[in-house]
C-alpha cells in the first residue's frame, strides 16, 4: 500500500478502493479482469489503469483463467498464530482424553474383576481405543504439518512463477514482473517484422515510413510523453495498437508524421555533398556516358550535354 501511495498518489489509492468496492458486491470476492471494463466505460475511468493497479502492486491474488481476488494483509502471521493455537488445543485435548481413558480403564477393571474373560476383553478394547485415539491425534498433527508445508510451497510458487494472462483480444501473453518501461517497448517497434510492414502499409506512405522508422519512433515517443500516455501502455500489444492508430491513414497524427518525415528527408538530401559524377554511368567498373567510354584520368563530366574530345583531351559542352 505504501508503494502504491508513493508511485500513484491519491489517484492510485482511490482506484484500489474502487476495485475493492466492486469485489464486495459479488457473491464471492473474486472475478475476472473484464468484469471491471463496463464499469470503467460508464464512469470514464481508464480500464488499463485499474488493470495496472491489480497486476503491478501485489495487492491482489492472480489466479487461473484471468481471475483475481484481494490479497489479505499479513496472512503469514495470522496463519502462524492459528497454527500455534490449534497445536496447543490439540495437546490439551490429548492430555484430557488420555486421563479420561485411563480412568475408564481402571473402572472397567474393578467392575469386572470376577469375570476373567470379560475383563480381558475390556482391557483389549480399552487398549485398542487408546491406540486408535493416539493414532488419530498423530494423523491430525501430521495433516496440519503437511497442510502448512503445502501452503508455503504454493506461496513460493505463486511468487516465483509469472502467470499467463490474456490481452483485450484474448491473445495469451506472459505477464512480466515488474511491468516493463514503455520506452523500452516503443524502441522495439523499429525491428523489421511482418507486423511492422503491415502497419506501414496501413499508413498509405509505407516506403517513406519504413525508410525512416527510427525517426518515426522518436516522434511517437515525444507524442506519448506530451499526452502522458505512458502509464496506459503496460504490454507490447498495447504499444503496437497505439502505434497503428497513430499512423493510420486519415488520422491527423498520421498526416503530421508524414509531413515531418518528408521534411526530414529533404533536409538530409540538402546536407549531402554534391555528386561530381552525376552525368556519368558506371558500367562494369568503367566510366561511361551515352555508351562511350571515359578515360580514367578525365575529370568528371560537367553536364548531360558534354562530350569528350580526344584531340583536346577535355570536355566540350554544346551549351
Amino acid at each position: 500500500m505504501q508503494n502504491l501511495l508513493d508511485e500513484e498518489g491519491l489517484r492510485g489509492i482511490g482506484a484500489y478502493w474502487i476495485i475493492i468496492e466492486k469485489l464486495s458486491m459479488l457473491p464471492e470476492p473474486r472475478t475476472q479482469l473484464e468484469y471491471l471494463r463496463p464499469f470503467c466505460k460508464n464512469r470514464k475511468i481508464p480500464f488499463v489503469y485499474l488493470k495496472k493497479i491489480i497486476l503491478k502492486y501485489k495487492l491482489f491474488n492472480l489466479e487461473e483463467d484471468d481471475f483475481f481476488s484481494v490479497e489479505e494483509l499479513n496472512p503469514v502471521k495470522k496463519k502462524e498464530q492459528k497454527m500455534v493455537k490449534n497445536s496447543k488445543e490439540n495437546v490439551d485435548s490429548n492430555a484430557k482424553n488420555d486421563e479420561k481413558l485411563q480412568k475408564t480403564s481402571r473402572n472397567n477393571s474393578e467392575n469386572h474383576a470376577n469375570n476373567d474373560s470379560n475383563s480381558l476383553n475390556n482391557n483389549d478394547i480399552a487398549k485398542a481405543d487408546n491406540e486408535s485415539f493416539k493414532e488419530n491425534i498423530k494423523d491430525i498433527i501430521t495433516a496440519a504439518t503437511v497442510e502448512e508445508k503445502d501452503a508455503t510451497a504454493t506461496t513460493a510458487i505463486n511468487h516465483s512463477c509469472p502467470l499467463n494472462i490474456c490481452d483485450d483480444y484474448g491473445q495469451s501473453q506472459q505477464m512480466l514482473h515488474p511491468v516493463r518501461p514503455w520506452q523500452n517497448m516503443v524502441d522495439e517497434l523499429t525491428t523489421r517484422t511482418p507486423w511492422l510492414e503491415t502497419a506501414c502499409m496501413q499508413s498509405c506512405y509505407g516506403e517513406l515510413l519504413m525508410r525512416n522508422i527510427q525517426k518515426a519512433v522518436e516522434i511517437f515517443k515525444c507524442h506519448i510523453e506530451l499526452y502522458d500516455k505512458g502509464g496506459d501502455l503496460l504490454t507490447m500489444s498495447e504499444v503496437r495498437r497505439y502505434f497503428v492508430n497513430y499512423t493510420k491513414a486519415g488520422k491527423p497524427t498520421s498526416q503530421a508524421l508524414r509531413e515531418t518525415l518528408i521534411a526530414f528527408e529533404a533536409k538530409q538530401r540538402a546536407t549531402l555533398p554534391p555528386n561530381a559524377y552525376l552525368h556519368e554511368q558506371l558500367i562494369n567498373g568503367k566510366r561511361t556516358y551515352l555508351g562511350c567510354l571515359i578515360p580514367n584520368d578525365a575529370p568528371a563530366r560537367p553536364s548531360d550535354t558534354a562530350f569528350w574530345n580526344e584531340q583536346e583531351h577535355r570536355w566540350i559542352s554544346q551549351r
